[in-house]
């Protein structure tokens, strides 16, 4: 009984959270989506989508652990959803420019 419920917690958590974060990313966007590139503001923008990429991927990563202690299948979805958001804020702080 007290695994379905903290399954169902888990549930309400990590929809609330994947709808936050796809949220401020397209709150980002839109509040840069005119800076011309290579200015201040473009890099502005780059950073906070690195720096939301990086709580992304260790929000996803957290809810991997979550649902692997309770052996749940949603596990693989967030495990899939980590890995990508990791790679691509990865890659971002590979190819920056100093």
């Amino acid at each position: 009984m007290l695994i379905q419920v903290l399954s169902m917690l888990l549930i309400i958590f990590g929809i609330a959270g994947t709808v936050t974060l796809a949220t401020s990313a397209g709150v980002v966007l839109w509040h840069y989506h005119d800076a011309r590139r290579w200015d201040f503001r473009w890099r502005w923008r780059n950073w906070r989508l690195t720096q939301l990429s990086a709580v992304a991927c260790l929000f996803f990563l957290a809810m991997t652990a979550s649902y692997g202690v309770l052996g749940e299948v949603w596990v693989w979805v967030y495990l899939i959803l980590a890995v990508q958001t990791g790679s691509w804020w990865l890659v971002r702080v590979i190819t920056q420019r100093s």
